[in-house]
């Protein structure tokens, strides 16, 4: 074709000038090249750019004979430098750039080609956040560090660790590549400490760093260095012993790159670098890169090369490879590289030639053929996805052992962490990636191959100081003596955590802290504080775990539990009038009395024949019933017939049995002390509206005056049991309280010690003593595991008597320790019913009267002894007054010059956005700052400042441009930019140059002294104000946020920050939504629809004011801005809402509701003078913007300059400017850079504007020692119809309702709740009720929750017929914690088990360990080996394990009585009666007349004699002197059994008697009977593990049923003899069967919690809930409501069982019965045999007359031949009717006498 000719000769030509127009192929293109020659990557990259241009220009098929030409230049390691470089390469038409190594450099070059629309392809630029929505024409060649961090967060939580130190150069690269591992970490649930360096930190300094770090516990360091300066770390590390087995260090590629390049730095390095973990990038195995390595072997060979080839080096010669793919892609479609000019350069004046520069014209065209590339390089596959980074993204992890590098695995962001070759895994994805997760062999330093636990908590060097409390009372708990040293800490509280530490196993050096004077009880919640803010590192004594102090800091596993209780004086259970009724049941009392009556029947039908004491009248003889007298020992008739004395004997005997069980039951019951007062409960002592006592330094204020309202006007501090005493004694109206609330412990002690006092209903929270330590400490745990071993060796309970048995072991419920005393009252029932018996018998007595006035007297006497007057002590308390003196001097000191001559006019720059929101006011207020100080005449002594104002028009690149212009007019300083990111760039120029840069607006905490020593910050740090919404966030209990941000140098600072703030509050950004500095209202829209999937309904909005409202617009149009909603705005949106001149209502629907912050600026005279003279001009015209804080920052800003000027000059400096030699090599360029000068003075005037201190508009204008102003605060604002003012933060006082610099006046706030106020807040749809801040989201995945389905116990997890349908108290517990939770966790339940049997415990806290569930609950013990895989919440029920076995009541047998004597004592007891007896009628039967008579008397009297003794009732008396002896000896005998046995049978009334022998658990184990245990639970493997009982010992059970069926059977009937249990379950069994009974105490002391993985955040926040739950009763309730059971109260049966019964006695009452009946059978037969001789005296018909006669004298005696003649027989007198037949026969025998007589007859006779 004849045009291709003409085009061919076109492109020639065109090509002699270096300028391709017109379609024709290019025979030359030119790229650029910018690195650092000097370097460890430079060096390499250098010669492999080199190397690819000569292969590109030798492959002809490459760019079809264009040829490469390279432009490059070196960047000298400056980002200034390196930019200037930039500037020339592009100079030459460049239309690609490649480099530079540094991220840094990076950046500002990113900035200056995308002006120029220059693709920026680099090798080796890392930074996560050269992204291209910043720097659309940027490409990165290398692997973005996010995935390097997402590598390294990887392997950290591979070992396991969970707190890390990243040591890395505080600059782009090192700051934004730790900012990504922060993220990813963060995903793993693990904690990072920052340290950074300085980009060229000395030696010391780092010595100076590594020794701070020394002192934070982790051990595991991640070092993100360059590779030039890295190796220095690790040198001085070696120097501070920190390369030995106790510490870890890991490296990104850095390190690699280092020893792959330099043989001569790896050989004197490796000696300290043995053990380090690094990774390097992974380059695929290929034969183009054997090929290439050989070849640069050979150029070794020959010299051209002196280092190694490296990573980078494969990534630099396939740069240069790809931009010429590139290049040909493009040339191929358009044919056409053409530049244009840029007319703003082209519009600059000055020496600089900078419109030399063109625009190029395709670069957008370019970039997408970069884009579009796939090639396979000596790097591996070259392909990009959408956010410009390479597709593979693979890393070899490489260990420093010996002299070498081995490579010990592999990792990839498609396969994690692997041994196998990423490629391969890329091929052949492994099914499950968990099993794949493993490593070779590492050696880490120190040379072992363990690994490292990866953290300490101290050292030898620095101890950990440990806080203990110097008590003023109750210092069982601790005690401070003698300055508090170690040997002079003592206290229960001491001695747990003593006895902890001997378990933990690693060495824990620590001293201990005393805090507080020991006068007073320190302030406990300040206590926890000191560990929150470091001031100690842990916290140890009788701390409470509570909601307010769980919030900040963590807790060990409780080691005591306690609550709040009510302590209030209390009378015991005798008070009542019928208390004496009490021992025996009714049936007993009846079934006595009747026995009373029979007994004295019997006695009057043996006696009353006999005896006269028992005949009289029938009414007589009915009253003399004296057995009723009998129990009293007070009988008055005599007894004289045998049978009669054998009755008495034994019916005496029966009465001392139940006398004796009787004193028995009675002291049983008189030792359990009944409460009796008028407050029973807390709600009736909310009610009583009287004073309530606390002991000082508790949580029981708080809790009563927060959590329960109580008015702080009723409390009363309290701070010694002895106050307590008086306090309670005097009671609420005569100066002291109603009650006491204070913990179980304390008031456990108090009772224990003090009388007449007790415990007030249940405990109303429920919580325990723990150690507190800081946020995510590892120790915390570990003293968790210990504290749970020491309680299941039973050490804890050892240690517990120690200190609170030895003085007194008694059972604290406030029984006194003297004996009960019974009163008056006790008995005034009884005394009443004698006294209404004496008032009826009175009627037939003339003592009535003398029986009443002596009964009421009594009463009366016993009625006055309750009342007792006290008398009321006067006391006054001095008021404290505290006065505070401020003192200061104002204003300046004028300083005299030496007479130098001072410049006419000093330039100082401005540099910000002419036309922006921030640049309108700072425009007005740099001009009226120039205009007041060239008008003061006391500054600058008559010099005038020239301001040069350069709009940077909100670009990097023209920011750039204009600093350049700007540095080469001479100016001294520069007021600006308002812009981050282009203080960013600007601070390098200033920073080479050596002029000040003083920025009123560029708030990015990032822009550091450290890598910007010449940048200096007029307003406030974004660092100040993302702690002010972290304390906002935390003030309305949300945990996490959702961060809107504009994607640059200023939005990311921002959120950083704001990130690092709400981790100190333990909240975090649950999703972060950027968007690129120039997005539309698309890209906007689809980020918001994005955010609203999300669950987090609190929206921060870090954006810039220009555009920034558009969000809200976006946000109301799609309903975002509705109730439910929360909106927080930095003060972005209260400069736009100041700027405002006339407020726009539509603008300010949009907000409604959102909360704002805004720099606070105080209220002046001047400020107010400045507004009025802004408003002015806002009137005439001379305004475009309203005031806002920024115009009064650049007014002071300039005012500043001008004062550091002014004292510059005056000291003798003069303003010279000197040439930089390190622009010389720029001299051969057009663009005359080497015309910019170095101001020679710029330190020295950087050290006057540093000593700054004068009081400006926005108030003290002063530096700290970071460079910050000092005194940073902010207003908080509501939007609803206008900004109306809610309070205020400041960093010296936090939030309030209270102007800052009136509270500086005043000691610090502190950070206690009630102290952080704001006034109400109308959010969003206008409602002043608080949003949830959350919502289950809609593409949320739930949580895994793990729940025993158990057989049994389903009061505590119970499904009714799937997971969903769920109950119990456990669920329920969850269910409501849950509930409290400040963001949502959507749940999805697990059943673990067929539900036919339990499931096993152990196994579901694994299956969490093994990530199967996210957590598990139910009834899951806390216990030690569970502890070390999982996180437990804090017990939300006390628990521990116990026996149980069946039991009996001593009064279950008929023959109890005879229990308190063995067999042998009743036989010796009776043998004694006998041997006695006979001994003192031995002594006393020839003296004494009453042992004397026929044969039978005497035996029966010496019987009688001696077993009356027993009950001091023998009538006989002794008068021989040996016998008189022998007597009081016997009685004192007697009165020792009769006291034993009441004793012993007291003991056994109130001590319940095992049926199995087992007492406890040394009794358990010492048998070998089956032990039952609850299938599935721990109790088994404890039993095992710990009891070392054999396992063919142990039976599995799994319900109630089972337990009451296997302990009935008992262990010879295949039963058990025991049940070991925990104790909740024991107590829903011992709730249905009363038989059984707990064995001793509870031998572990534990409780249920949640399981969670580990350091899962909701482990802390659901302990938090819990704890708050305890707190306002609603764990009470559940417990109630599952729990609570009212079949069998112990109570009751305890009561009940200590009564006795009939049951009791029957087989007494039997014996007695027998004898009676026996005594009976015996009468009858004597008066029938009595009756039988009467009979047999009667003569024939002729002894009638006798008969008859002999009646005559006695008619009672006539013939028997009636019943009613029969009854007067028996009635008869015995002796009478002795004496009737004694004369009968005596007539008789007279008569036959006188018959054989031969005398008269018998009847003369007669």
């Amino acid at each position: 074709m004849g045009c291709g000719g003409v085009l061919w000769f076109l492109l020639v030509l065109a090509t002699g000038f270096g300028v391709f127009a017109g379609a024709v192929r290019p025979a030359v293109v030119s790229i650029g090249a910018v690195l650092t020659y000097d370097s460890v990557i430079g060096r390499v990259a250098k010669v492999a750019i080199e190397a690819a241009v000569a292969d590109v220009n030798a492959n002809a098929s490459v760019l079809g004979g264009t040829r490469l030409n390279l432009v490059m230049r070196d960047a000298n390691c400056n980002v200034f430098l390196g930019s200037a470089a930039a500037l020339s390469v592009l100079e030459h038409d460049a239309i690609a750039l490649i480099g530079p190594q540094s991220s840094a450099i990076a950046h500002m070059i990113s900035s200056i080609s995308g002006g120029l629309q220059i693709p920026l392809v680099s090798f080796a630029a890392t930074d996560p956040t050269l992204s291209s929505s910043q720097f659309p024409l940027f490409v990165r060649m290398a692997h973005c560090d996010s995935y390097q961090m997402a590598a390294m967060a990887d392997l950290i939580e591979y070992f396991g660790w969970r707190q890390v130190i990243a040591i890395y150069v505080d600059d782009d690269y090192g700051r934004n590549g730790i900012y990504y591992l922060d993220d990813e970490l963060a995903e793993n649930m693990s904690k990072m400490y920052k340290i950074a360096l300085p980009v060229k930190a000395t030696r010391n300094k780092i010595i100076d760093l590594l020794q701070k770090s020394k002192t934070l516990g982790p051990r595991v360091y991640v070092v993100h260095a360059t590779p030039d300066s890295g190796l220095n770390i690790f040198s001085v590390a070696e120097q501070l012993h920190m390369m030995t087995d106790e510490y870890v260090w890991l490296t990104t590629d850095w390190l690699s790159t280092v020893l792959d390049t330099s043989q001569s730095a790896a050989s004197n390095s490796i000696s300290y670098l043995q053990g380090v973990v690094s990774f390097r990038q992974h380059i695929p195995r290929s034969n183009q890169k054997e090929a290439f390595v050989s070849r640069w072997g050979e150029l070794q060979k020959e010299g051209l090369v002196s280092l190694n080839l490296s990573t980078y080096g494969f990534f630099a010669y396939d740069t240069v490879w790809a931009t010429a793919y590139a290049i040909n892609d493009f040339l191929n479609e358009y044919e056409n590289i053409t530049f244009s000019s840029n007319s703003y350069l082209q519009s600059i004046k000055g020496k600089m030639q900078l419109g030399m520069l063109k625009t190029f014209d395709g670069g957008n065209l370019l970039i997408k053929k970069l884009l579009l590339l796939n090639f396979t390089g000596l790097s591996g596959q070259i392909q990009f996805d959408g956010d410009k980074n390479l597709i593979s993204r693979m890393y070899e992890i490489v260990n420093v052992r010996g002299s070498v590098t081995n490579r010990v695995g592999y990792w990839s962001n498609h396969s994690g962490l692997s041994i196998s070759l990423p490629e391969n895994l890329l091929i052949k994805r492994p099914k499950n990636l968990s099993l794949n997760q493993v490593l070779g062999r590492i050696t880490w330093p120190g040379g072992k191959t363990e690994t490292p636990r990866g953290w300490v908590v101290a050292s030898n060097e620095r101890p950990l100081r440990i806080a203990v409390p110097n008590r003023a009372s109750y210092l069982e708990f601790v005690r401070v003596t003698n300055g508090g040293d170690m040997e002079n800490v003592s206290g229960y509280c001491i001695d747990v955590f003593k006895e902890i530490i001997k378990l933990i196993p690693y060495e824990v050096p620590y001293k201990f802290v005393p805090i507080g004077n020991g006068q007073t009880n320190p302030n406990y919640d300040e206590l926890v504080n000191m560990v929150v803010q470091h001031v100690v590192d842990a916290a140890i004594g009788d701390i409470a775990i509570v909601t307010s102090r769980s919030r900040n800091s963590d807790f060990t596993q409780p080691y005591i539990c306690t609550g709040l209780v009510i302590l209030a004086p209390i009378r015991s259970i005798k008070s009542s009038a019928w208390v004496f009724l009490r021992p025996f049941t009714v049936g007993m009392w009846c079934v006595t009395g009747a026995f009373f009556f029979v007994i004295g029947v019997v006695i009057w039908l043996l006696e009353h024949r006999v005896n006269s004491d028992f005949r009289g009248s029938p009414t007589r003889q009915c009253i003399t019933m004296f057995s009723f007298s009998t129990p009293f020992q007070s009988q008055q008739e005599e007894i004289l017939s045998t049978l009669g004395r054998f009755v008495m004997m034994v019916w005496l005997f029966l009465l001392m049995v139940i006398t004796s069980s009787y004193t028995a039951s009675l002291t049983s019951f008189l030792t359990v002390q009944q409460l009796s007062s008028p407050i029973k409960g807390i709600d009736s002592l909310i009610a009583s509206n009287e004073p309530i006592g606390y002991q000082e330094g508790s949580f029981a204020r708080s809790y009563l005056v927060d959590g329960l309202n109580v008015r702080p006007s009723r409390l009363v501090s309290l701070g010694s049991p002895e106050a307590y005493k008086e306090a309670l004694e005097r009671g609420p109206k005569n100066g002291g309280v109603a009650a006491i609330v204070d913990e179980l412990p304390y008031v456990e002690l108090f009772v224990a010690k003090t009388s007449g006092f007790g415990i007030i209903g249940q405990s109303f929270t429920r919580n325990g003593w723990g150690f507190a330590f800081p946020r995510d400490s590892p120790l915390a745990i570990d003293m968790s595991t210990a504290m749970l071993k020491l309680s299941e060796n039973g050490e804890l309970q050892r240690i517990h008597k120690k200190w609170f048995c030895n003085a007194s072991c008694i059972v604290t419920s406030g029984i006194n320790s003297e004996p009960s005393q019974l009163h008056f009252s006790s008995f005034w029932g009884l005394k009443v019913g004698a006294g209404f018996t004496g008032r009826i018998t009175s009627l037939q007595s003339q003592s009535d009267t003398e029986l009443i006035g002596f009964f009421e007297e009594r009463l009366f006497r016993g009625m006055l002894s309750h009342v007792a007057s006290k008398t009321m002590m006067a006391g006054m308390l001095s008021p404290l007054f505290v006065i505070w003196f401020l003192a200061g001097l104002g204003g300046a000191v004028g300083e005299i010059g030496d007479g130098t001559t001072e410049p006419g006019t000093v330039n100082v720059g401005a540099l910000f956005t002419f036309n922006s929101t921030i640049g309108r006011a700072a425009m007005v207020g740099i001009e009226l700052a120039i205009e007041d100080v060239n008008a003061d005449s006391t500054i600058l002594a008559g010099t005038r400042l020239n301001v040069i104002a350069q709009d940077t028009n909100c670009s990097g690149f023209v920011g750039t441009i204009e600093a350049l212009q700007l540095m080469e007019k001479k100016v001294v300083a520069v007021v600006g930019p308002q812009s981050s990111g282009i203080g960013h760039v600007i601070s390098h120029v200033v920073t080479e140059l050596h002029v000040p840069l003083l920025s009123f607006a560029a708030t990015d905490p990032t822009l550091s002294p450290l890598e910007h020593p010449y940048f200096i910050r007029t307003t406030h740090s974004d660092h100040f104000q993302m702690n002010a919404i972290a304390d906002l966030v935390e003030h309305f209990g949300w945990r996490e946020v959702t961060a809107i941000f504009v994607d640059d140098d200023y939005g990311r600072g921002g959120v950083i920050a704001l990130g690092d703030a709400l981790a100190e509050k333990r909240s975090r950004i649950s999703y972060k939504a950027g968007f690129p500095p120039n997005a539309g209202p698309t890209a906007i829209s689809d980020l918001l629809v994005r955010v609203n999937l999300m669950e987090s309904r609190v929206f921060v909005v870090h954006v810039n004011p220009d555009t920034g409202m558009n969000v809200f617009s976006l946000a109301k149009n799609m309903g975002m801005m509705a109730t439910g909603y929360v909106w927080i705005a930095t003060d972005w949106l209260a400069s736009t809402l100041d700027s405002v001149v006339q407020p726009d209502p539509s603008a300010m629907s949009l907000l409604q509701g959102a909360i704002v912050l805004r720099h606070h600026t105080p209220d002046s005279a001047p400020k107010r003078r400045f507004t009025a003279r802004w408003n002015a001009m806002l009137r005439a015209g001379n305004a475009s913007s309203g005031l806002n804080s920024y115009g009064l920052y650049a007014y002071d800003s300039l005012w500043a300059v001008a004062r550091a000027i002014d004292r510059f000059l005056s000291a003798g400096n003069t303003i010279n400017f000197s040439a930089d030699p390190r622009l010389h090599e720029a001299n051969g360029s057009t663009l005359h850079l080497s015309t910019l000068r170095i101001f020679d003075g710029g330190e020295s005037l950087l050290r006057q504007l540093l000593l700054t201190n004068f009081t400006g508009l926005t108030g003290q204008i002063e530096f700290d020692s970071e460079r910050n102003l000092i005194g940073p605060s902010y207003d908080i604002l509501n939007i609803g119809g206008g900004p109306r003012l809610i309070g205020y933060w400041s960093n010296y006082s936090g939030l309030s309702v209270t102007a800052p610099e009136i509270l500086h006046r005043q000691p610090p706030n502190g950070s206690t709740t009630r102290q952080q106020q704001l006034f109400g807040v109308v959010w969003p749809g206008e409602t002043t009720a608080q949003p949830r801040g959350w919502v289950f989201p809609n593409d949320g995945k739930p949580l895994r929750i793990g729940v025993p389905n158990r057989a049994s116990f389903r009061e505590f997890v119970t499904n009714n017929s799937n997971s969903d349908d769920l109950g119990g108290f456990c669920i329920d517990v969850f269910n409501a914690a849950i509930k409290l939770l400040p963001y949502p966790v959507p749940c999805s339940f697990v059943l673990i088990g067929d539900g036919s049997k339990n499931p096993n415990y152990d196994e579901i806290v694994n299956m969490v360990a093994r990530n199967e569930l996210d957590a598990a609950v139910g009834d899951i013990a806390i216990v030690r080996n569970r502890i070390k895989i999982v996180d437990f919440t804090q017990p939300y029920t006390e628990s521990g394990l116990v026996i149980v076995t069946r039991v009996r009541g001593s009064s279950s047998s008929a023959w109890a009585f005879l229990r308190p004597f063995t067999l042998e004592m009743w036989c010796a007891t009776g043998a004694f009666f006998l041997l006695v007896g006979a001994a003192v009628w031995i002594l006393e039967h020839r003296e004494n007349p009453e042992f004397r008579g026929t044969p039978k008397q005497q035996i029966a009297t010496m019987f009688w004699f001696s077993f009356s003794t027993m009950f001091f009732v023998h009538r006989e008396n002794t008068v021989s002197t040996l016998g008189r002896f022998l007597l009081i000896v016997w009685l004192f005998v007697v009165l020792i059994i009769n006291s034993s046995y009441t004793a012993s049978l007291t003991s056994i009334l109130t001590v319940q008697q095992l049926s199995s022998g087992i007492t406890g658990l040394d009794s358990l184990l010492s048998t070998s009977d089956p032990i039952g245990y609850q299938e599935g639970k721990f109790a088994r493997n404890y039993m095992i593990e710990e009891l070392n009982i054999p396992e063919s010992r142990l039976k599995p059970l799994n319900s109630p049923e089972e337990y009451a069926k296997a302990l009935e059977l008992g262990p010879k009937a295949g039963g058990v003899a025991a049940i070991v249990d925990e104790i909740p379950f024991v107590e829903i069994l011992l709730s249905a069967y009363c038989q059984f009974r707990i064995v001793g105490p509870a031998f572990t002391k534990n409780g249920w919690g949640f399981a969670f993985q580990r350091d899962s955040p909701l482990a802390v926040d659901l302990s938090t809930a819990i704890l708050t739950l305890s707190e306002n009763g609603d764990l009470q309730r559940i417990h109630d409501k599952w729990l609570s059971r009212s079949e069998c109260s112990s109570q009751d049966t305890d009561i009940e069982a200590s009564r006795l019964s009939l049951s009791s006695f029957w087989g007494l009452f039997l014996l007695c019965g027998i004898v009676c009946l026996l005594a009976l059978v015996g009468y009858i037969i004597k008066t029938c045999c009595q009756y039988s001789k009467f009979s047999s005296t009667e003569a024939d018909k002729s002894e009638e007359n006798v008969e008859v006669s002999t009646n005559q004298k006695d008619p009672k005696f006539g013939k028997l031949k009636s019943f009613k003649n029969l009854m007067h027989f028996v009635d008869t007198k015995e002796e009478e009717i002795d004496e009737v037949i004694k004369r009968r026969l005596s007539d008789k025998q007279q008569q036959q006498g006188a018959c054989t007589s031969d005398d008269g007859p018998s009847m003369s006779h007669a």
